[in-house]
């Protein structure tokens, strides 16, 4: 999954994506763990695509923290 892709989606289709994920690494898991697994990268990629997801929530409440900050201080 591209960065661009993921910015794109609202805020609540990231959390729903991340449970996703979350629920797709730990099948991946079993799997690997059972010799089912036949292409151990899976598990990575999926890893990298869940620390983009959060990275990308984190961005905003971050910038919502901002917007908030500078709100406060116009009407000051």
């Amino acid at each position: 999954m591209k960065i661009e892709d993921i910015r794109k989606l609202e805020t609540e289709d990231l959390i729903k994506e991340k449970q996703s994920v979350l629920k797709n690494i730990m099948e991946n898991r079993f799997k690997h763990k059972s010799m089912q697994l036949s292409d151990t990268s899976q598990i990575d990629k999926l890893r990298k695509d869940k620390a983009k997801i959060l990275t990308v929530i984190n961005e905003r409440k971050i910038l919502a923290k901002l917007e908030v900050t500078e709100k406060d201080s116009q009407n000051e």
